[in-house]
């Protein structure tokens, strides 16, 4: 877990991760360079207010929507019922706008769905992401 620690910054001290990491596909025809990764998972924080305040704070900034092309592996770990709600501006603060990522708040339980493309921490350098 400590690889997320300093990527996913927004959201307190994390109790509890899951997470896959998927790389592009070898030989895809590009010329050689940083791979790309796409980390998935979900996150509860040690303190669930943090999320709480967070929607509360900026309530104005979220709408409902429905994440779409999570992997199975994550999908299966997701709270049931839940009610997810994204802001686009929340999404560009908690990237540092250094990567792309959509955060995505079950207001239900308070879990936290993450979806991000070559995550970097937000001194800038790379994340080394492991699977866990």
């Amino acid at each position: 877990m400590e690889p997320l620690v300093g990527v996913l910054t927004s959201f307190g001290e994390i109790a509890s991760t899951w997470w896959c990491l998927i790389a592009s596909p070898e030989g895809d025809g590009r010329v050689p360079g940083p791979t790309d990764e796409r980390l998935v998972g979900v996150l509860a924080g040690a303190d669930a207010q943090v999320v709480r305040d967070i929607l509360r704070e900026r309530r104005g900034e979220f709408v409902v929507t429905a994440p779409d092309e999570i992997p199975a592996e994550i999908s299966e770990l997701l709270p049931e019922g839940a009610e997810w709600v994204e802001s686009q501006v929340f999404n560009k603060e908690a990237t540092g706008a250094l990567y792309d990522g959509r955060f995505y708040f079950d207001k239900k339980t308070n879990r936290v769905l993450f979806d991000c493309s070559n995550p970097v921490h937000k001194d800038g350098l790379p994340s080394n992401v492991v699977v866990g």
